[in-house]
């Protein structure tokens, strides 16, 4: 049986801090709110700094230039990037008020979302409480237990002695957050423990502050890039474990003749990259979808970490190898244990979650 609801006591209020991905040359962007934890649960973020903006086209140097950011409509891409359960479910509660009752939690049926997947919610409206400030709770376990109950009586059962689930509150999203015109992406990250979920190299598979007692649940929040460029696929990576450290991200085509190219560098957690996006590489470049393996590589030894190839990642995806065309972007969000974390433990292994930057 599992036992536990997490409850992480820090909030962002003030005006929204929406990184640009910029500013003075940077090609690295962090969340919506505004620091950057490197383990312990919490929101992820790189503050405001030169880029920081409101709705809107958002423009920012790189190198010599300026990259435009297209505007558009508030998108929302949910993934899970919960380590140590098979799948999960959210309650968005419009905070500090919220206590969830009648509200229904997502998605819908007992079965919820599974690890490295993820789903849109069209319009946010569906789910997440408008106008207000917001805060969810992951919840895993035996989602079977959390039918036809709303978020108050999967909360008060969590906190029951022997409950059959485990929950976790999540870092507080202001609601500008939500009113941005543009494409957002949630994920939710580390581990949140339950009987059983301990090893000898539980760091590896849940981050450095992670024990039973002391999950490590997050959340990383972050605007995904619509820009796009003819004639090349784009591509930006999120890093959203809470287990692996800084790293490069490169891909290796599935064609022989062509070398790995080099996607993101000294990408930390929280952050996504590169901005603008990777766009290297057109459909014909990379080969084989299927073929196509993405590593990381230590970004000071330069040897690689882990290889995962994009069969394991499109498997569990809803974007298909046919879909991956020149002209569109598409974003890859790293989830699970440290590179190189063995299987065996009670944790998933590092993959990624392969998503469309404009769902």
């Amino acid at each position: 049986m599992l036992h536990r609801v997490l409850s992480i006591d820090w909030a962002c209020h003030g005006g929204i801090l929406l990184a640009t991905l910029g500013g003075g040359g940077c090609t690295q962007d962090h969340d919506l709110l505004g620091r950057d934890p490197p383990g312990a649960a919490s929101t992820s973020g790189a503050g405001g700094g030169a880029g920081a903006t409101g709705s809107g086209a958002t423009t920012t140097g790189t190198g010599g230039g300026d990259a435009v950011e297209p505007p558009g409509p508030t998108k929302l891409t949910v993934v899970n990037g919960v380590g140590d359960h098979d799948a999960v479910r959210f309650c968005f509660l419009a905070y500090p008020d919220g206590a969830g009752a009648g509200v229904e939690p997502w998605p819908s049926g007992g079965a919820g979302l599974a690890f490295a997947r993820a789903r849109v919610i069209d319009p946010p409206g569906a789910a997440i409480p408008e106008g207000t400030s917001v805060r969810a709770h992951v919840i895993a376990g035996d989602l079977g237990e959390t039918e036809g109950l709303d978020c108050a009586e999967i909360l008060a059962l969590a906190a029951e002695p022997a409950a059959p689930i485990v929950a976790a509150g999540l870092p507080v999203l202001p609601a500008p957050v939500f009113a941005e015109e543009k494409s957002l992406l949630l994920v939710a990250t580390g581990c949140l423990g339950g009987e059983g979920h301990t090893h000898a190299k539980e760091k590896q598979g849940c981050g450095d502050a992670y024990t039973v007692d002391t999950p490590t649940a997050g959340l990383v929040a972050v605007a995904m890039s619509r820009r796009t460029s003819f004639g090349k696929v784009s591509l930006q990576v999120a890093h959203a474990s809470a287990a692996a450290p800084l790293v490069n991200v490169r891909l290796s085509p599935g064609r022989a003749e062509l070398s790995a190219a080099s996607v993101a560098q000294d990408l930390s957690y929280g952050a996504i990259s590169p901005f603008p996006p990777f766009a290297g590489l057109s459909r014909g470049d990379l080969g084989a979808i299927e073929e196509v393996d993405i590593e990381t590589y230590d970004p000071l030894a330069a040897t690689v970490t882990s290889s995962v190839p994009m069969r394991e990642i499109l498997a569990n995806s809803d974007v298909s190898a046919d879909s991956i065309t020149d002209g569109l972007g598409f974003v890859l969000v790293a989830v699970g244990a440290a590179p190189g974390a063995g299987r065996g433990g009670f944790w998933h292994p590092l993959t990624y979650a392969l998503l469309w930057a404009d769902p």
